[in-house]
């Protein structure tokens, strides 16, 4: 039982900094509180991506007993200069929105990693409904296109851009007002910069340099004691779910902002983020039941 509380609280935390992001980020003209509060909520929201990236980090340097208290230590200290932040005079937001260009950039390479890899890479993980034999079957065959020599280098370069750009427009939009839409695209895109990051040291520097092990399914499913039986692979439960209910829906809001952009009503762009949204976190859903050992069975 407590474990299962336990496991819910790691969800709700990222729903509740998300909420408190969509509420900060509609204030027209907020104080120097709000404006960090804002920020550090939408950091937050990252904080399952986060707290993996810094446990493996630490674990690989030989210092994997401190990441609580180090972790524990920057969100007080974020809370501390909240609490310490003028809340008297109100800051100056901009009215315009980030370069069009860079927008562009982001969505064009966006579409591309969606094309070459990510499409077919969650199609590969639903496979783990039906086993890890399908599963590894379908890799095999998938590897020979995006570990290729020319391919793979791409691929991480498209990373390292979304990255960098995803960065930059998110610390410029935080200067902005913004609705919860928008927010919402905002928080989504920050928990992918540090899940991308996360998962990227996780495969080429921990899996295949320290490690000296294939990055399959039973790396990702924490094999032999898998994911929900472990005390340290349960964190890669909310990890992985949202990392797929925010890279689905993330791409929902782009769409949104380009339906808007080319005159279409707002009620239906909404829509899309919304029912995008409800697709995400049953495609989600779907793959962490596979990876935590359900399968389907077929008569």
């Amino acid at each position: 039982m407590v474990p299962a509380a336990l496991l819910l609280l790691a969800f709700l935390m990222p729903v509740a900094a998300l909420l408190a992001a969509m509420h900060l980020g509609g204030i027209q003209a907020p104080n120097l509180a709000e404006l960090r509060a804002r920020r550090v909520a939408l950091l937050a929201v990252a904080s399952p991506a986060i707290f993996t990236l810094t446990s493996v980090a630490l674990y690989m340097v030989g210092c994997p007993q401190i990441c609580n208290w180090l972790l524990s230590l920057m969100w007080a200290g974020f809370a501390f200069l909240i609490a310490l932040s003028d809340r008297t005079q109100p800051v100056t937001l901009l009215s315009a929105r980030p370069r069009i260009k860079l927008r562009k950039f982001h969505g064009y390479t966006a579409l591309g990693i969606l094309l070459v890899f990510l499409g077919s890479h969650l199609a590969n993980h639903l496979l783990g409904l039906i086993g890890p034999e399908a599963h590894a079957a379908m890799m095999r065959s998938l590897r020979h296109i995006y570990r290729s020599s020319v391919v793979e280098p791409l691929l991480m370069i498209g990373f390292f851009a979304q990255i960098a750009t995803g960065a930059i427009l998110g610390w410029q939009y935080t200067k902005c007002a913004t609705g919860r839409f928008r927010t919402f695209q905002l928080a989504s895109g920050i928990y992918l910069i540090f899940f991308i990051i996360s998962h990227s040291n996780a495969v080429f520097i921990l899996a295949r340099r320290i490690l000296n092990i294939d990055s399959g399914w039973g790396f990702a499913t924490g094999a032999p004691s898998g994911l929900i039986h472990d005390a340290w692979n349960i964190r890669l439960v909310p990890l992985y779910w949202l990392a797929v209910f925010f890279v689905l829906s993330h791409l929902s809001s782009g769409l949104r902002a380009i339906m808007l952009a080319h005159g279409a009503r707002r009620e239906l762009a909404n829509g899309v983020v919304v029912w995008g949204a409800v697709a995400s976190a049953l495609i989600a859903t779907a793959i962490l039941l596979g990876m935590c050992g359900l399968r389907l069975q077929f008569l």
